[in-house]
């Protein structure tokens, strides 16, 4: 199939890509600042080279009305997956690409920014290639504290394992590595296990009601629907690391979900 033919241009595809624009550049700071709309535009024009500027602001409003819409940010998670189905391998990467440009087009890179891009690439089966980008960003890569949205993950994973049985198991241990390099391809297993073990830090010196109360709470508020499902998905596959889930594990995680308003029902 020639890239003529490639349904890369569709309409529904770019109002698909102006939509992740959109979560991607003011989902991580409730703001969409001139060039970051600039450069949406741009990487819109250049998916649908036909249409004039008036058509590009349409397609912009369109997405932005879903967006507003999306509280639950289904159409976010859908748009990703519609674009997975329908794009090239070759127009994945370009896609990608795009999104990189939107998040630094502001000048800074943030955690949640990159959080996404990395979903992105998993998702759409570039894996890896969100660290490439990263590394060669002329943006300034937000540098958070110690304690980081990863940080707030492990501690939950940990609790889930923990919690229910009193004991934390290496498989468990290992599974809560692999989930957490998922977010961030570039760590290397030596970086995961220092986050869980700092999470562990936290975890003996807190009381387990506080330890979720505080996490669940800053997942809910830095994080979107859609990356809230998958922490929920990786605190069941933490869960399941030791052959099943059991009841205690269940409970906690069906508690974090009616926490996070997912609409998910949990059973062991």
């Amino acid at each position: 199939m020639s890239e003529k033919t490639d349904p890369t241009t569709s309409p529904d595809n770019a109002q698909d890509l102006a939509l992740i624009f959109i979560a991607l550049a003011y989902g991580a700071d409730a703001e969409l600042t001139d060039r970051e709309i600039e450069s949406l535009t741009a990487a819109l024009s250049r998916w649908r080279p036909e249409a004039d500027e008036e058509r590009i602001r349409e397609i912009v409003v369109e997405a932005w009305a879903v967006f507003e819409e999306d509280e639950e940010g289904d159409e976010v998670v859908r748009a990703i997956e519609n674009l997975n189905t329908v794009l090239k391998p070759a127009s994945k990467q370009r896609a990608l690409e795009d999104v990189m440009r939107v998040a630094e087009a502001d000048g800074l890179l943030l955690t949640s920014e990159r959080s996404l891009i990395a979903v992105l690439a998993a998702t759409w089966d570039l894996r890896g290639s969100e660290a490439e980008l990263i590394a060669n960003t002329t943006a300034t890569i937000d540098s958070r504290p110690v304690w980081s949205i990863l940080h707030d993950i492990a501690v939950l994973g940990i609790a889930v394992a923990h919690g229910s049985t009193g004991s934390l198991d290496e498989v468990e241990i290992d599974s809560l590595s692999g989930r957490l390099s998922g977010w961030r391809s570039e760590l290397e297993i030596d970086d995961t296990r220092e986050i869980i073990r700092s999470a562990l830090e936290i975890y003996s010196t807190l009381e387990l009601t506080v330890i979720l109360q505080q996490s669940a709470s800053s997942i809910k508020e830095r994080l979107p629907h859609a990356l809230r499902l998958i922490v929920l998905d990786d605190l069941i596959a933490v869960a399941e690391a030791d052959g099943r889930m059991n009841r205690n594990e269940a409970d906690m995680i069906g508690s974090l979900a009616q926490a996070w308003q997912l609409g998910v029902r949990v059973d062991a």
